[in-house]
């Protein structure tokens, strides 16, 4: 049964924690910035290291500020901005206190879902684009240049085998994946190039696997995916990347020993992207060069097929709960609690409860007849069920997201409602009724007797009112209906 009561509880405590992330997220961001300031003189992969740990606290501190509402009543989710439920109304057609769910969370989350729906979809033709790549023809990197690969990466302390493959799909060089990384180089470097410039670059590159900015890229993914509406990770976003470029680069000067090198094959690289109208896929880290990084990690060849298959899984997740939420036709998860007292049920009340959810619909009512007995009513899909444990949990669940401190009111009398006073007020018009008591006339304390029934716009009443004037007291005898919120009398007679 945790579907059936955490459906009307999981929008608003999520919609809580994704709005109270806005000034959250904000103040973790000025502390980044502070930070960072504070580390100008550190290295890049330090600042890297700080900024990736305020964005991994971005997600961190909504996740538990979610998890906390979720675990709260109704009435203390209101403290998260979004109640689960609205606050109880007095109805006065049904003489009874009422409470419905609140549609502004799921409102919400949808905006969100969508949100991350696209990003993730980003994310997929990413990695649809790498998976062609590999599909394509490649050829491997000559001998000379491989042996120079492996001494590179001893001295990064890469234990891994780096495959490095030319290709002529590639149109600037890359490395991706993570258990099996691979370098591409696009393969008229190796003639274009001078072979300083081609070492620094693959130094570069081997600088990205031995920091598994692969993995740290897909993290990066993930947050973002999250929280593609905060301005402020965006900020931190791009300045991650700034950082991971910086301490690839002196890395890989480091290994390759040539400062001067690198900075030569970045300029050409920077000129190679401005005149290629191929050029699609792009880092926005502040990189110089054009990398296929920003992608989920996974295992190589199966990697990317099983990275495909967990977006391909959630989206399609996520387009199964919009259609059951019924967005169709243009409705949530509902509950309605409905109530003949604020407080505890007592002979001649009753509490009902109406619920429709992702799962079934619902309806239970339990009642109080004038000698103290209790009758309870369950039914799901409208076929009667057994009130069974897992019913009663139910139960308890959604009385918890519905508590809260209801007004201790009485419940309307008739001469309070607004549609009877302008009944009454047409009574003390009445030519008899002037005559009798005089005018102007009103309705006594005396309680008013007999049958009125309403539903705000239409109604009927057959009742015997005693009204007073400045000619005394007499009691009217009334016959009237409304049509569109307008009384007419039938009969009155004055005794």
């Amino acid at each position: 049964m945790a579907l059936a009561v955490a459906q009307y509880g999981f929008a608003p405590a999520l919609a809580s924690a994704l709005l109270h992330s806005l000034w959250q997220n904000a103040l973790l961001a000025m502390a980044a910035a502070l930070a960072l300031r504070a580390m100008a003189r550190a290295t890049a992969a330090s600042r890297h290291n700080v900024a990736m740990a305020f964005l991994v606290a971005m997600v961190i501190g909504p996740a538990v500020q979610f998890l906390r509402f979720w675990q709260q009543t109704g009435t203390q989710i209101d403290n998260g901005l979004f109640p689960a439920m609205t606050a109880p109304r007095l109805s006065a057609a049904a003489n009874a206190f009422v409470q419905d769910s609140s549609v502004a969370g799921p409102a919400v989350i949808l905006f969100w879902l969508l949100g991350v729906g696209l990003m993730m979809m980003r994310h997929v033709i990413a990695l649809r684009a790498l998976t062609a790549i590999e599909r394509h023809p490649y050829q491997l990197l000559p001998p000379p240049w491989r042996q120079r690969v492996d001494e590179m990466r001893g001295a990064l302390g890469i234990t891994r085998a780096v495959a490095v493959r030319l290709s002529d799909d590639v149109l600037m060089p890359f490395a991706a994946r993570l258990l099996r990384p691979a370098i591409w180089l696009p393969l008229s470097l190796l003639t274009r190039a001078p072979a300083d410039q081609i070492e620094a670059l693959l130094a570069h590159e081997l600088a990205h696997i031995a920091r598994k900015d692969w993995l740290w890229n897909g993290v990066q993914f993930v947050i973002e995916s999250l929280l593609f509406f905060h301005p402020a990770m965006w900020w931190l976003g791009r300045r991650i990347r700034q950082e991971r470029e910086h301490a690839g680069d002196d890395l890989a000067v480091a290994a390759c020993g040539d400062a001067i090198a690198l900075a030569e094959a970045l300029v050409a690289l920077e000129r190679e992207r401005h005149s290629s109208p191929r050029l699609v896929l792009a880092a926005n880290g502040g990189s110089l060069m054009h990398r296929i990084t920003r992608l989920l990690s996974g295992p190589p060849s199966r990697g990317r097929w099983g990275a495909l298959a967990i977006l391909g899984t959630l989206t399609i997740s996520g387009a199964v709960l919009i259609t059951q939420m019924g967005l169709a036709g243009g409705r949530f998860p509902d509950l309605q609690v409905t109530a003949s007292t604020a407080g505890a049920l007592g002979p001649g009340d009753y509490r009902e409860i109406k619920a429709g959810g992702l799962d079934k619909q619902r309806y239970y009512r339990e009642s109080i007849d004038a000698q103290g007995r209790r009758t309870q009513v369950y039914e799901e899909n409208g076929k009667a069920h057994p009130i069974d444990a897992g019913v009663t949990s139910w139960i308890a669940g959604v009385t918890r997201l519905s508590l809260r401190p209801l007004p201790m009111a009485a419940a309307p009398q008739i001469d309070q409602m607004a549609e009877s006073k302008a009944l009454f007020a047409l009574v003390a018009a009445n030519r008899d009724v002037v005559a009798t008591v005089g005018s102007p006339a009103v309705p006594t304390s005396r309680p008013v007797n007999g049958n009125l029934h309403h539903d705000g716009t239409n109604g009927a009443a057959d009742i015997s009112v005693e009204m007073r004037g400045p000619k005394g007291q007499a009691l009217v005898a009334v016959k009237a209906e409304m049509s569109n919120r307008v009384w007419t009398l039938h009969k009155v007679d004055v005794e």
